[in-house]
């Protein structure tokens, strides 16, 4: 990799965008390749693709002095610098940003999965070995940059050796399951009922003891927990659920 590419890597890194992966497009399989092609991403037009996320704090922290600009401050800042990124260190090479706003076209967690970062956790969303469930996809993009494949890992899952495993109890809903068998609708059915306890966090996950010292600041939680609840509304509504969730 060139001292440019990797001082591209860095500067995310500084602007807490700190997970990097490149794929082959050529050898993705098909879990990954078929989904985007059937959202019509014209994956086979180039020869890499790439995935950026976040783990820890830094993000957040990084963004507060970025300043909240648009409605959707993460997406703006996120595909910010890594426009920025492909424009000064990548050569301004062919791309395309694919996530965010391709809808459910990027298969996230298969690609989170094939690149190491994550594996299947009790609570639905994957569980990083380092960052525990504290980290996100940030930006998926589609590149002709001759950018070196990342090394495929298969780390050990945290959840395998919890003691006590105390997300299972942790859950208000009964959504969480072991070994790994999240129940949605009742966990949305919770959530979204009046003064839930749960709308501007995920108890679950708080209970969660792996990687404590990366859990997200109590403002960037309740941020992005909100700020799901209108989509996670309309889809209780489309899935039939026509009156209001109840707790209890």
């Amino acid at each position: 990799m060139s001292l440019r590419v990797t001082d591209g890597i860095r500067h995310l890194a500084e602007n807490g965008l700190n997970l990097w992966a490149v794929f082959a497009c050529s050898s993705l399989p098909p879990t990954i390749a078929e989904p985007m092609r059937d959202a019509g991403i014209a994956v086979g037009d180039y020869s890499r693709l790439v995935v950026v996320g976040h783990g820890g704090r830094g993000m957040w922290e990084a963004l507060g002095r970025f300043g909240f600009r648009t409605d959707d401050p993460v997406d703006f800042f996120s595909t910010h610098l890594v426009q920025q990124m492909i424009g000064d260190y990548l050569d301004d090479a062919r791309s395309q940003i694919i996530y965010p706003g391709r809808g459910p076209g990027v298969p996230l967690i298969r690609l989170g999965e094939a690149a190491g970062w994550s594996r299947p956790s009790p609570i639905g969303p994957g569980i990083h070995p380092e960052y525990g469930l504290w980290f996100a996809y940030r930006v998926a993009f589609l590149t002709d940059a001759p950018l070196l494949e990342t090394e495929k890992l298969s780390p050990l899952r945290p959840c395998d050796t919890c003691e006590g495993r105390p997300c299972l109890g942790g859950c208000p809903a009964g959504a969480v399951r072991w070994p790994v068998d999240f129940q949605l609708q009742p966990c949305l059915g919770y959530r979204l009922a009046h003064e839930s306890p749960c709308a501007d966090r995920c108890l679950a996950r708080l209970a969660c003891p792996v990687a404590p010292q990366h859990r997200y600041s109590d403002e960037q939680i309740g941020y992005h927990y909100r700020h799901s609840l209108p989509s996670l509304r309309r889809y209780w509504m489309s899935t039939g659920n026509l009156g209001n969730p109840q707790s209890g």
